[in-house]
């Protein structure tokens, strides 16, 4: 089965097909233009290296993340879905970050930028999720992970913004291990869709978690 992974929840923009759990290409770029200047022409480039006669499936990064990151990715996927009539699959942005470590041995805190000093987070083993997605301060988010049983990885994009001193159970995933990564939204959207998990394009929405600061400005205004 041929898998498109779209990632457009951060400031890296990243596409990749997979097919069953071989990588037949992927382009991650993090450039100055908007996503929805680069993630059309990225699509079409990979689509062909990758060289497959069709897709059967696109996973798409759902979240939470960038407002307009993810409309941008969501609304491409969701067009290229209906165009192509195929199987669509909403991934959790966390989630497929966590995919870069595959392991039962380390417990790992992607972590996203959420503003004012604090981060989208949520626990992971092995690349299910042990708690809910929260919003805390970014320095709280790191003291708690002291507390948590055997070695911990921090990786998200808030990694720069840690100004307390790290525990000796936490570590920083390497750099190349930290972003979101097209390749890992198709490999955890396959998994979600070989336990059944589709999405419907319809209804498939971002899994912002919180308002827009544009929406608590106007709420603000508004009392």
């Amino acid at each position: 089965m041929q898998i498109l992974g779209i990632e457009a929840a951060t400031k890296v923009a990243s596409v990749a097909v997979i097919s069953d759990e071989k990588i037949l290409a992927e382009i991650s770029q993090e450039a100055r233009l908007t996503h929805s200047e680069t993630l059309l022409p990225q699509i079409e480039q990979t689509l062909k290296i990758a060289n497959v006669e069709g897709i059967d499936a696109v996973a798409v990064s759902i979240g939470p993340g960038s407002f307009t990151g993810l409309r941008i990715g969501l609304a491409t996927a969701k067009s290229l879905a209906y165009a192509w009539q195929i199987k669509i699959i909403g991934v959790p942005t966390l989630q497929a970050i966590s995919y870069h470590f595959p392991t039962n041995s380390a417990t790992i805190l992607p972590m996203l930028d959420a503003q004012k000093n604090r981060a989208y987070v949520q626990q992971f083993k092995a690349g299910k999720p042990l708690t809910k997605i929260e919003v805390k301060p970014i320095d709280e988010i790191v003291t708690a992970a002291g507390q948590i049983d055997g070695e911990v990885f921090l990786c998200g994009e808030v990694l720069s913004k840690i100004k307390v001193e790290l525990p000796p159970n936490v570590k920083l995933a390497p750099i190349n291990s930290r972003m979101p990564r097209a390749v890992n939204v198709a490999l955890c959207g396959k998994d979600l869709l070989d336990a059944g998990e589709i999405s419907n394009v319809m209804d498939l929405e971002p899994l912002y978690i919180r308002r827009s600061e544009a929406e608590e400005l106007w709420e603000q205004r508004r009392k």
